[in-house]
């Protein structure tokens, strides 16, 4: 019995498993991830040699001294070429060869815009347009546009009145976000008492509108739409002053809370003190005002669930001075000595907005606002007295849905409005309750 033995030498195979390129071939991109490329082509220039990547975009060539020039290629990606002197691993990103530059189409938004698509007519005055008044306030926002007419009621207190269609304000409703705002003791100096700066839009509709805000909208409607803090900058600073003693500031600070939650604080302050009586009839051409304008919001919004939500606190504390130039409260209050008036304010408003858009039904929707307000006038015109405390308090709960198809929508809801008066002109106590 003979016994073998077989010997195997595996040396030329482990040289020649060593003398070859492996490596991966990627998509560039801007975060260098590893993303292979499949079949892109792999060879030594001049050479038959050569091969193609696997699914993960890894290839492995034989190495030979006899070339140095290794060309990568695949369709729509440049070609490449790589000098490799010895056995080593390469890792290499192919750039795309059909990259396009970027167009961007742009289209000025024009500040006044009417709507084609709305039964009523509807002009939408957007930010732009309050930009063309060096400083304003809600009043003074349709001086330069010709789609409502702004008369002085009053010269002697600068009260402004509203007309539209011949109708004068207490026929026109004016919402802030959908929530009647400008009504009762706030008729005479309510458009007053919102800083241009708050205003994002505004929404004027001419002849009667939707009775789903409110039934005062006889002769049209003017809605405005403040900043939100999630869109609004995260702090803006604005100041103005002029030579008739005006000065103005407004502040904003907007902070994003969390994912879902965001709040600003909004602070207006205005002051005229130098009396200013250019046609010399003794009398004050502008009253002396000071005015403090605070204003908290938040904001909550989940688009994943549909729920929509604004949370709004403002204070007001207005105090004007009218009359003669020679009027000093503090030793004509009451007197013959000049005629002159005192008007302050303090107001509270409180409001809540909450809406849910539902997911799978993106054209139902029900909305429920709220919204709570206290008015305290004290004020005195020569020897007359005139003190006005308006509470008043509006909710409402609104369903949208459509009938059919979206051609067909419908709007149906509950409104509750409460307004209590208490009045005191000279010595007469008035008390009203609508």
């Amino acid at each position: 019995m003979k016994t073998y033995l077989i010997i195997f030498f595996c040396l030329p195979l482990l040289a020649s498993a060593q003398d070859a390129i492996q490596g991966m071939v990627m998509e560039a991109n801007p975060q260098n991830k590893h993303i292979g490329l499949s079949g892109a082509n792999v060879y030594w220039q001049g050479s038959p040699i050569g091969t193609m990547t696997k699914e993960d975009g890894m290839f492995s060539i034989p190495y030979s001294k006899d070339y140095n020039k290794l060309i990568i290629s695949f369709i729509g990606f440049k070609t490449d070429t790589l000098t490799i002197n010895e056995p080593k691993m390469v890792h290499h990103w192919l750039q795309p060869s059909n990259e396009l530059d970027e167009v961007v189409v742009e289209q000025k938004k024009e500040a006044v815009q009417k709507s084609f698509f709305s039964a009523q007519n509807v002009v939408t005055v957007n930010s732009a347009e309050l930009l063309k008044a060096a400083c304003c306030n809600l009043s003074e926002s349709f001086e330069t546009n010709p789609a409502i007419d702004v008369n002085f009621n009053d010269a002697l207190t600068g009260t402004k009145q509203i007309e539209m269609l011949g109708l004068t304000s207490p026929y026109l409703l004016i919402t802030q976000e959908n929530i009647p705002m400008v009504r009762g003791a706030s008729q005479a100096f309510g458009l007053t008492f919102t800083p241009g700066t708050w205003v994002e839009s505004i929404q004027i509709t001419k002849g009667a509108g939707s009775v789903v805000n409110g039934y005062e909208s006889i002769s049209g409607q003017i809605n405005t739409e403040l900043q939100k803090p999630l869109t609004d900058s995260r702090i803006f600073v604005n100041g103005y002053g002029n030579l008739n003693g005006r000065l103005e500031l407004n502040t904003h600070f907007n902070t994003k809370i969390s994912d879902k939650w965001s709040t600003g604080l909004y602070v207006h302050g205005n002051r005229r003190d130098a009396e200013v009586d250019n046609n010399d009839d003794g009398f004050l051409d502008n009253p002396l005002s000071n005015q403090i304008n605070v204003m908290n919001r938040w904001q909550y919004q989940n688009p994943e669930t549909g729920w929509v939500s604004f949370i709004n606190f403002r204070f007001l504390n207005d105090e004007k001075q009218i009359g003669e130039t020679a009027f000093d409260p503090d030793t004509d209050k009451f007197t013959t000595n000049a005629w002159g008036s005192e008007i302050d304010t303090q107001r509270f408003d409180g409001s809540v907005k909450l809406g849910y858009v539902f997911p799978d039904l993106p054209f139902q929707s029900f909305g429920f606002q709220a919204s709570y307000s206290h008015h305290a006038q004290d004020s005195y015109y020569g020897f007359n007295t005139y003190d006005i405390d308006h509470e008043s308090m509006y909710s409402n709960l609104i369903f949208n849905s459509i009938i059919g198809n979206t051609k067909h929508k419908f709007k149906t809801g509950i409104s509750f409005a409460y307004d209590g008066y208490d009045e005191l002109v000279n010595n007469q106590t008035i008390c009203k309750v609508r």
